[in-house]
């Protein structure tokens, strides 16, 4: 399990807003727990390129045509969408399968540890022209537009 915690003013660790605080309610109290500590680069730049993509994903999936694949429905999905944006945005790596038969892109990574803010703040801005051009075009929304949207999705999520 993951938990995001933040550093309190006395120096204690505590959850970062509720739905992680009751995560922590799990532990009892006197439990050893071991954790990796990663500090994050900026969280509420992180949460503002996710309420960007989350935008994208819940507009284009209510045009998305329904497809099947041998009987079984097949349903936009969330995660594989996130990776498509970010490759579309030019943030990939080529790589190709064992037999060396198929070459294909992979998502760049957006771990901590593997993009620094910089690379971050350039996937950023590379998102917001793919989804105003190649996700979304029909939409006619404006670069402020999805920005202030993924603001007020912040502020709601808390």
């Amino acid at each position: 399990m993951q938990v995001l915690l933040t550093k309190g003013p006395r120096g204690h660790l505590t959850g970062l807003n509720q739905k992680e605080h009751e995560r922590l309610r799990k532990f009892k109290p006197g439990a050893v727990i071991r954790c990796n500590v990663l500090e994050f680069r900026n969280y509420l730049f992180f949460k503002k390129w996710f309420a960007l993509v989350k935008i994208a994903f819940d507009l284009w999936s209510e045009s998305a045509i329904m497809r099947t694949y041998k009987g079984q429905k097949v349903s936009p999905d969330f995660d594989v969408f996130r990776k498509d944006v970010t490759k579309l945005a030019g943030f990939y790596t080529p790589v190709y399968s064992a037999d060396g038969d198929e070459i294909r892109i992979e998502a760049e990574s957006i771990a901590w540890d593997k993009m620094d803010e910089a690379r971050f703040e350039k996937l950023y801005s590379a998102t917001i022209n793919c989804i105003l051009e190649k996700i979304l075009p029909q939409t006619k929304l404006t670069e402020d537009e999805l920005r202030e949207w993924a603001l007020k999705v912040i502020e709601f999520d808390g």
